[in-house]
This record gives structure tokens, sequence and C-alpha cells, in this order.
């Protein structure tokens, strides 16, 4: 296993340490470094259903050098972990960094689960409304081919009108079939 830091936050160093088939985070430097209780914390981790069946004890270096076996999450399950930390309970100057931190997994979530539906809710109405604009077009449509086929055939009529017929109707010109 490879023990790689990742960062130092307040002069502690955030590992992940890597194994064949996945990547651990410690969890007691990410303690220290938010200034939760250990025991809370620990105790949260084994008492909850799924960080207690995803924990394992590894062996890791901490920040003098030596290798500890430490409690680790996987890396996919570490932020989960965050975001059940009450802001209240770290340290002042980590509240804000936790607390966005926070607010950035809830937009994801909240994105992933009820964008969807969202996007769904205002695709159907906009495709109602346009079904509607569809709808009306076709009855104008059909309405101005009405009106089309009317006009071609007084034109018709009009042009095959003689002179005979105009006289024969005292001078009027009227297209039968349409007074």
């Amino acid at each position: 296993m490879n023990t790689t830091n990742v960062a130092i936050i307040n002069g502690i160093s955030l590992q992940v340490v890597a194994s064949e088939s996945e990547q651990l985070v410690a969890v007691k430097p990410v303690r220290e470094i938010l200034g939760v209780d250990d025991k809370a914390q620990r105790y949260k981790i084994n008492e909850h259903p799924l960080f207690s069946s995803v924990r394992v004890l590894s062996t890791s270096t901490g920040a003098d050098g030596k290798a500890y076996e430490m409690v680790c999450l996987p890396l996919r399950y570490f932020p989960s972990w965050l975001f059940s930390i009450n802001p209240n309970n770290v340290k002042e100057e980590i509240r804000e960094n936790l607390l966005e931190y926070q607010k950035k997994c809830n937009d994801i979530l909240y994105d992933y689960f009820f964008s969807r539906a969202e996007f769904a809710q205002k695709k159907e109405r906009e495709f109602s409304r346009q079904m509607e604009v569809v709808a009306t077009a076709k009855e104008n449509f059909h309405n101005a081919k009405r009106v089309l086929n009317e006009a071609e055939t007084r034109l018709k009529r009009i042009n095959a009108s003689t002179f005979e017929d105009f006289m024969a109707e005292e001078r009027q010109l009227r297209i039968l079939g349409f007074d």
C-alpha cells in the first residue's frame, strides 16, 4: 500500500492510502484538522450502517513519520462522512469551509436527484404548450388552405367568364355558385 499526502491543512497532512482495489482516507488526521471529538466520530463511524460496513483498519504514516494502524474510509465514502459532521462541532477557523463544502455537496445531490425531475416537468409543460401552438397552426393552415382553394376556384371562374355571361347577368360580373 502506498500512502500519499494529498494536502497539508493547518500543518496536518491529509493522506490517501492506495491499495490495489481502492483509495482510503485516514480519518484521524481529518478529525484533527476539523477539531472534532475523536471518540464521538469513531462512535459515529462504528454505529452508522454505511460507514461501519466500509471502514477498514490500515497502516498509515503519521505526522511524526511512524507507521500507525488507523481507521480509514474508502475515498468514495469520505465526502458522505464529512457531510455528516455538524459544523458547530468543528474548529471555528474550519467552520465556514466545512459549511461551504456541505452546501456544495447538497447542491450536487439536489442537481442529481431533483434537477432531472425539474427538467422533465419543464419539458412536459413546454411540450404541451408547443403542441397547442402546432394544433392552432394546423387549424389556421387548414382554414387558409380552404380560403385559398375557394379563391383559386373564383379566379378560374372569373377567367372562364365571357362577355356573353356579363351581358346575360345584366352587366354584373357574377360568379356562379358564389352569390
